[in-house]
Parts: structure tokens; C-alpha cells; sequence
């Protein structure tokens, strides 16, 4: 339906701003706005009921669309009026086209996702599904307003510094590290494509300078070795068990075999068993032959010991 522009208001509550006063500075933008045939959809104006000289429509969606008609001197705009659209539909279209159609700073976008979130309560997940944006677009967006230093997201909004540089610098945890790693990106030194690689160089070494980070990455600079990691301390040996431990745990082993007949055991496990106590029974035999040969003189001494032993 046609619409006169002149009964049509932005949106007061739209959680991105445009400038709306002022001709463009390029009529050019204005007629390829038109030509794209942008979608303006209105709702009617509450306040009309209170104050009928208030417009009669708000813009939901379409208010670059309404700006460029007006500045090339439109009277009339087709559009689509929305009667029973609930509010938050109205946040979900208005979300959608400020990331597919305008250019939105960064962290005004990604404070708009969180506000609508927090306000809905919904998940990253479904906010994509409502507004065809990506779960891992809103993610990057609000991470920068999480973990981004404050300052940096000022530059970000003036466009000293990139959504892409910006959102790699996020990652580091330490806000006097992210304006020392944005330095080089915001004086124009170097460009975006570096970002990913110097922060991923600054995680794996959070104490390295700014400078040898840069020759490394630019300049391929062979980088320092890694002081070695100081050993660990070594476990301390075990104490040989004392001959009256080694006594109490034969006599333990003897209770416990002698209470084996009143056991009933599984016919699996009895060959088990009989498999170990033969072993251990050619243990006890060796160890009753070396305790005895130890109380005979020269016994275990190899032969020509023997007799020397003897004769003194």
C-alpha cells in the first residue's frame, strides 16, 4: 500500500541509530537505495490514540528506505502495514536488518543481541533461527562486548579498528595485552591479515614482547627458545619394610589361607588360585633354602671361598 512519507516515524526504541539529519552526502546512495526496492514494513502509532496530530505509522523495518525517499523529495512510499505485530517480532526484524542491510557499528550490534537476549530470554541458537543470522555470528559479536577492553570497542565503533582484528584480540584474556596487540592494527602498521596469527603466538607466550611477536610473524624471525620447565621433584624411594613387618605380613597370609576350606568359591577362581599358590609355594621353598644355607658357614660362597673360608 501506498503510505505518505509524511505520516511515517522512525522507530524511537530501535535498538540501532542512524543519522536522520542532513542531506546525504551523496544522492547517489540515496537512488541506489531505492532502486534495491528495500522493504519497509509500519506498524500503526500507539500514540495517535492519545494525540491525533501524532503520525499515523512507526517503521519497524525500512528506515534507511523511508531517509533516502524523503531526501530525494518522495511523497509516497509502498510498504506493508503490520496491525497485531507483537514487540518482540518487531526487536527480531529490527535485529535482522541491522546485520543483512545496514552497517552497524560493531558493539552496538552486539549490545543489541545481548539486550534482546537478556530481555527474552533466549539462546544464541534461537535468536539465529528468528533473524537467519548465524549462532556463531551473534557469538562473535557479543563476545566483544564480554571480553573486549572498553577502549578498544570505542575504536571498533570509530573504525580504527576491525570487527575481524577485534575479534581475535578478544580472545586474550588481559585488556593491557589487547591494546598492546591492537596497537600495530589501529596506527595502520599492519593489516588484518596478521591478527589471527600474533594472538595465537601471545596466548602460547603471554610474556613476549609486542615487538618480538611482530618480527616473528612479519619478518619470520626464528622464535626464542622456551626456558626448559624446572624438573619435578622426584617421588621419594620406598622404605624397605622392616623384618617385623616382613614377619607380620607372612602370618597375615597364613590366616588367610587357613581360611580358605570354610569358603565356598567359584570353580574360576579356584583354578586361579591354585595357579598362584603354586607359585608362591616355589617362592617360600626358595626362601627356606636361603635362610637355611645362611646359618651353614661358607654356604652359597662359590667353591674356592669355601675352603678358604674353612681353614681360617
Amino acid at each position: 500500500m501506498l503510505l505518505p512519507i509524511h505520516s511515517i516515524i522512525p522507530d524511537p526504541d530501535q535498538p540501532r541509530k542512524l543519522p536522520r539529519k542532513g542531506r546525504s552526502a551523496n544522492t547517489s546512495d540515496d537512488l541506489r537505495t531505492l532502486e534495491l526496492h528495500q522493504q519497509l514494513i509500519v506498524r500503526s502509532n500507539p500514540e495517535r490514540a492519545e494525540n491525533p496530530d501524532a503520525a499515523a505509522y512507526v517503521i519497524v523495518v525500512g528506515e534507511r528506505l523511508w531517509m533516502a525517499a524523503r531526501r530525494v523529495g518522495m511523497t509516497d512510499l509502498d510498504g506493508q502495514l503490520r496491525i497485531d505485530i507483537e514487540e518482540q517480532e518487531v526487536r527480531e526484524l529490527q535485529l535482522g536488518e541491522s546485520y543483512h542491510h545496514e552497517k552497524i557499528p560493531a558493539m552496538q550490534l552486539g549490545r543489541a543481541f545481548l539486550e534482546y537476549r537478556e530481555e527474552h530470554s533466549v539462546t544464541q541458537q534461537e535468536l539465529a533461527r528468528r533473524t537467519s543470522i548465524t549462532p556463531g555470528t551473534i557469538h562473535h559479536y557479543e563476545s566483544l562486548i564480554r571480553n573486549l577492553d572498553p577502549e578498544l570497542g570505542k575504536k571498533v565503533d570509530s573504525g580504527e579498528l576491525t570487527f575481524k582484528e577485534a575479534r581475535s584480540i578478544a580472545d586474550i584474556d588481559d585488556y593491557a595485552r589487547q591494546r598492546e596487540i591492537a596497537g600495530p592494527f589501529v596506527s595502520g602498521q599492519l593489516s588484518s591479515v596478521y591478527v589471527e596469527r600474533i594472538v595465537g603466538r601471545a596466548k602460547k607466550s603471554p610474556t613476549k614482547s609486542i615487538e618480538d611477536l611482530l618480527d616473528e610473524v612479519v619478518n619470520g624471525a626464528k622464535p626464542a627458545p622456551e626456558p626448559e620447565p624446572a624438573p619435578l621433584p622426584r617421588a621419594p624411594e620406598p622404605v624397605i619394610h622392616q623384618r617385623k613387618d616382613l614377619e607380620g605380613m607372612l602370618l597375615q597370609l597364613a590366616g588367610q589361607l587357613d581360611s580358605l576350606p570354610l569358603q565356598t568359591i567359584p570353580e574360576y577362581r579356584r583354578l586361579k588360585l591354585i595357579s598362584t599358590l603354586r607359585i608362591l609355594d616355589s617362592r617360600v621353598q626358595l626362601a627356606l633354602h636361603h635362610l637355611s644355607r645362611a646359618q651353614i658357614p661358607g654356604a652359597g660362597m662359590p667353591p674356592v671361598l669355601v675352603g678358604t673360608a674353612s681353614r681360617r
